[in-house]
Order: C-alpha cells, then structure tokens, then sequence
C-alpha cells in the first residue's frame, strides 16, 4: 500500500550500488532517514552494527518492524528527523531522503558531520537538487548549495537513478550523492557573505558588492568604491559564479580587512541552506 505520496526503489540493484557506496562494516552506527516500509532497511542492517531507522508515518514504522521481525539491530523511530536530535554514535548516514525537506536536512546533517571524524553519507536526493549539489563554477546550477556543500564537505556523485526505477512513478528523476566532511570548522560568516554576493551570482564581482551594500558595513557607494579599489582588480571583473571555494575564501578575507564586511555582523543573512537553490 502507498501512503502520503510514498515512493519507494524498485529495483533491487539501485540499493546494492548505495550499499556499496556507503562502504559499511560491522562497526559502522547507520542513520536511515525516511526508511518507509524497510526494504533498504534490512540491507543496511546486515552490514551494520546498529541501524536507527528513522520515518514520520507510523503505519509505515509499524510495516517495517513486521517485514524485518528477525533482525535484531535495527532501532526503529517514529519521528520528524529535523525535530530530533541525530544519536551522537551514528558515522555513517543512508537515506533515500524526502525530497520535501532536502535544504533544511541537508544543511542539518553536514553541521551533525563536521563533528563526526570519518562519517560519510549516501543520499538520494531530487536529480535538480543534487546536480547543484556537485556543481562546477561556471556551470548554471552552481550555486550558493553548490559553495555551502563543496566548502564543507568532499562530494561525488554516485550515480543517476531514473524515475523508472521506483514504485509508483515519480514526475523527476533521482541522484545519488556521497559526502565526507572536510577537516575544517564552519564559519557561518563566510557563508553569509557567500550568500550576499551569490544573491546576484552572474554579475561580476563589483557590481554584485555594489549590489549588496544593504547587507555591507557601508551603505555609501563611494565608500564602497574606495574600499574596492584596494581588492584584486581581476577578481573584481570576473563573475560571482565563476569563483571556487578557495577563491570565496579569499575574497571574504579581503572584504574583512578593507572594511567592507565586519565579520559576525551579517546575522540576518546567515541562512545557509533556506531557498539557496534560487540563488
């Protein structure tokens, strides 16, 4: 039975190649995230040591219990994952997440993985959503999410998934990526400051900055221009989604110490995942 437009992987293979992806042994604390009626479930749980299978709908919570009655190391939870807190022994995360909620969980279980040395995570995400997910400068879909994952985390794609691959069949196609966390400490004021400029990502760099100064330490525009004058002339001509990660970094940097951006005071713009799929 389908309930509460559940859609759920069909064909067998898909769920080999997220197993194998997620690397698990037998030591390994799973986090399953919209587990629905266990069919990955029982895969995850013969090659972890403890599963937490985590789904909202109780029917389905209750479906899953009957169908894996025999495995004994399965945790199940009846509850909303973004209203609880993730087991501090979780390492690893599987989930062929809900697609409703991929920007708050996404930005969720990457700060839950910027604390956990070694924890790596498999997700199946909306293929539009992913594809922005692993995004190269330059390309269209980069974007703020691209800038927000790629600095926090080493990403890959896994593979794609057809729609056709799922019981019923949903209007989009599917994508599954894998993370491991970066070994830095997230500056959420970087972020905001990424999340200024990408708000006008095909303009170049001054201009973007111009654009902002509602958000900078300055609203006079001829302040702003002096203060840029002392910025890389060629950074300043190239255009926001161009840059990478390490570029951002630099010219956040920059931005502190000619005084256009006072670090820690952008709290109003320190979403970091919220809608960044429109910038």
């Amino acid at each position: 039975m389908i309930r509460n437009n559940q859609i759920f992987i069909k064909n067998e293979k898909v769920i080999e190649r997220i197993i194998d992806a997620a690397e698990l042994n037998d030591k390994d604390v799973v986090l399953e995230i919209g587990s629905g009626d266990g069919r990955m479930t029982g895969h995850i749980a013969k090659k972890a040591k403890k599963v937490y299978a985590v789904e909202k709908d109780l029917y389905l919570l209750d479906e899953s219990k009957m169908n894996l009655v025999d495995i004994k190391n399965i945790d199940f939870i009846n509850a909303d994952i973004l209203k609880m807190d993730i087991p501090n022994d979780v390492n690893k995360i599987v989930s062929n997440l809900p697609y409703n909620i991929s920007s708050p969980i996404t930005e969720k279980l990457i700060y839950f993985m910027n604390n956990v040395r070694g924890s790596l995570a498999v997700l199946m995400y909306q293929k539009e959503f992913g594809d922005r997910m692993v995004a190269f400068p330059g390309l269209r879909d980069y974007s703020m999410l691209s800038v927000f994952v790629q600095y926090c985390m080493n990403v890959e794609k896994v593979m794609d998934v057809s729609k056709a691959n799922f019981r019923p069949v949903p209007a989009v196609d599917s994508i599954v990526i894998k993370m491991r966390p970066k070994e830095i400490k997230i500056d959420d004021d970087f972020l905001a400051f990424c999340r200024v400029i990408f708000q006008h990502k095909k303009k170049n760099l001054y201009s973007a900055i111009i654009d902002s100064r509602t958000k900078l330490a300055t609203y006079d525009k001829n302040s702003i221009r002096e203060k840029l004058n002392k910025i890389d002339e060629a950074s300043l001509r190239k255009k926001v989604f161009y840059f990478e990660v390490p570029e951002l970094i630099n010219i956040y940097n920059s931005a502190v110490n000619v005084g256009l951006w006072i670090k820690d005071a952008g709290q109003k713009t320190k979403k970091t995942v919220k809608n960044l799929q429109e910038n």
